[in-house]
């Protein structure tokens, strides 16, 4: 296939998770994230076992990380201690926090002030919690590129960064959704490609390795010519990304995020009743598998484990296995 530049022209907004799963005291957790309560669960061989709450009042999103569960209240970086049950504050950024990125030694922290397509005043910085806490912006992104969400990923065998943007290119001289990868090293980030064009419009977008083979495919929710939308899955190439695999519009289809590598897709059925998918690797491409249950939000779900998902809402633990 020839070789795509992305070009993001249509709106879409930005969420932070609010689960996840992380290793603690010889076993493994999972928080949920509801109103001012982080919601506790030990993952058992039987399930998941309620392990109480914690007040939570003001955080907006959390985050696994090797230290443990990290959270956000406003332009604090909290950690939570397990065994006290309590959050213990690391530092402060000078902005709020809306999306936390773990990676090696510390964390990227997405800043801004909340809002529709995307954040206003967001930048992006790289904190690091030891031996003292320490927050430096990362200069390679700038103001005008207006961030809005983060991820990590994997091409060529490098660890990148990529940040998704909202700003006017070359090729295409209005603010639009635009995809940015940089190489990071040593605390600093190094453009890589800065893409501008895709082959359609795009919503919204994620990073995950579907096929377990260290690439990272670039997966996106794209508008279709008949005003739907549809799921398109690029693979890394020499120079940005090639298309790998795309649908036609798929009724109903809302919103797309990875968990890990899980790629999920939510939206409703023609009864308005919510259904969400798991994007799975086939022999000769991907399918839209549909989970026995769909979740209030995506925001919400998070992986135990490869063949399990988990989240809570409406008062109680939710465990499934993904098809």
């Amino acid at each position: 296939m020839a070789l795509l530049i992305l070009f993001f022209l249509s709106l879409g907004g930005w969420a932070a998770p609010r689960a996840a799963c992380w290793e603690a005291d010889g076993g493994r957790w999972c928080a949920g994230l509801e109103g001012a309560k982080l919601h506790l669960g030990r993952v058992t061989a039987a399930g998941i076992e309620d392990a109480g709450a914690i007040p939570a009042d003001g955080l907006t999103t959390i985050a696994a990380a090797p230290i443990g569960l990290l959270g956000a209240r406003g332009t604090a970086l909290l950690r939570l201690d397990l065994p006290a049950k309590r959050w213990v504050e690391l530092g402060a950024l000078p902005a709020p926090i809306l999306q936390l990125l773990p990676g090696d030694g510390g964390a990227m922290a997405l800043t801004g002030v909340a809002g529709h397509p995307v954040p206003a005043e967001s930048a992006v910085w790289w904190v690091r919690w030891t031996p003292a806490f320490a927050a430096a912006r990362v200069e390679a992104i700038g103001d005008n590129d207006h961030p809005w969400q983060l991820w990590w990923a994997t091409v060529d065998g490098e660890r990148r960064l990529a940040a998704a943007a909202h700003r006017a290119t070359y090729y295409a001289r209005f603010p639009h959704h635009c995809m940015f990868l940089y190489a990071w090293q040593d605390g600093k980030a190094t453009p890589r490609w800065l893409g501008s064009r895709l082959s359609r419009p795009y919503r919204d977008a994620a990073h995950a390795d579907l096929r377990a083979d260290g690439r990272t495919r670039l997966i996106a929710l794209e508008e279709t010519r008949d005003g739907g939308l549809g799921v398109s899955v690029y693979a890394p190439a020499q120079f940005g990304y090639t298309g790998e695999w795309r649908t036609e519009a798929l009724p109903g289809l809302e919103r797309l995020a990875a968990r890990g590598s899980a790629v999920l897709c939510l939206g409703k059925d023609d009864a308005g009743k919510a259904r969400a998918w798991r994007l799975r690797a086939t022999d000769d491409g991907y399918q839209l598998a549909l989970l026995p249950e769909a979740p209030p939000s995506l925001d919400v779900i998070t992986t135990i484990d490869d063949a399990r998902l988990a989240g809570w809402w409406e008062g109680a633990w939710h465990l499934f296995t993904a098809p």
